[in-house]
């Protein structure tokens, strides 16, 4: 069996030669090209960024930190400190894969995949911003009008995230491994971020909601467009931690994707 290494390509935690030292001290193969599993040493930004471009089998290893902010690495199956002994269980056959299935993102004439989420944010911009939403699956839709600071759409796999956050607030639960918020895999969520105006309308009536953070069948597609202009982001789906910018006549749409990503657990 042959294993890869992949870390942040500006900001590593831990270098590819220190990982690779292990692999080989441990007796295994490392193998930079075509390996049969995937390491991802990093935080859960890393691993969204590997989970949806890598299509062999992923083992999300994290780094302790001291720092308090530092990186928590919620979506690690392992940590950097238990390396040996989770590949010697994955050599050994003591594991099992997952199969998480992708948001597909439309933007700027691009498609991207999406593992955890992604969300529409202010960038350098002190007021709120002003979006609509509209959500339909073929047999029905409706529309969201929004002021605030922007709206998350989030994975199953992705839930425990930003996505959580309305639910973490009620219940005072700050565990990060805690299972607020999760859903199943065949929908997906959208919530919105400090709404301070929201009205939902459908079959052609409008009205005031409260309801910030919701699910919908994956099958739906959203789409997600400015009404006024003002200097807004989309984050989630490139690379770059800046994000992309969103112009008032751009539209972002999602969906379900036919594409999924392979993540391992390992057996107790």
């Amino acid at each position: 069996m042959k294993f890869g290494i992949f870390v942040h390509p500006k900001r590593p935690k831990v270098s590819v030669e220190q990982i690779a030292m292990r692999i080989q001290s441990a007796g295994l193969l490392y193998s930079p090209k075509e390996p049969d599993v995937a390491i991802i040493v990093g935080g859960d930004g890393t691993f969204g960024y590997y989970g949806r471009i890598l299509a062999v089998p992923m083992l999300f290893v994290g780094v302790k930190e001291s720092d308090i902010l530092g990186s928590r690495a919620r979506l690690a199956e392992t940590m950097y400190d238990s390396l040996d002994k989770a590949l010697h269980n994955i050599d050994a056959g003591r594991y099992r894969t997952i199969e998480k299935r992708m948001l597909s993102v439309n933007f700027g004439g691009r498609d991207s995949d999406v593992l955890t989420d992604v969300y529409l944010e202010r960038g350098e911009f002190a007021g709120c911003i002003r979006y609509a939403i509209q959500v339909s699956n073929g047999f029905s839709s409706f529309n969201e009008y929004a002021i605030g600071n922007g709206v998350i759409v989030s994975t199953s796999y992705g839930s425990g995230g930003y996505f959580s956050y309305p639910n973490r607030l009620k219940s005072k639960e700050w565990d990060q491994n805690s299972s607020i918020g999760q859903f199943s895999d065949n929908r997906m969520g959208i919530c919105h971020i400090i709404p301070t105006y929201l009205v939902r309308e459908r079959n052609g009536e409008r009205h005031l909601t409260n309801k910030i953070q919701y699910t919908v069948p994956i099958d739906c597609q959203i789409k997600i467009r400015l009404v006024r202009y003002a200097n807004v982001r989309l984050y989630g789906t490139t690379e770059d931690s800046k994000g992309e910018q969103v112009f008032i006549n751009d539209r972002i749409s999602i969906s379900g994707s036919d594409h999924i990503a392979k993540i391992i657990k390992l057996k107790p």
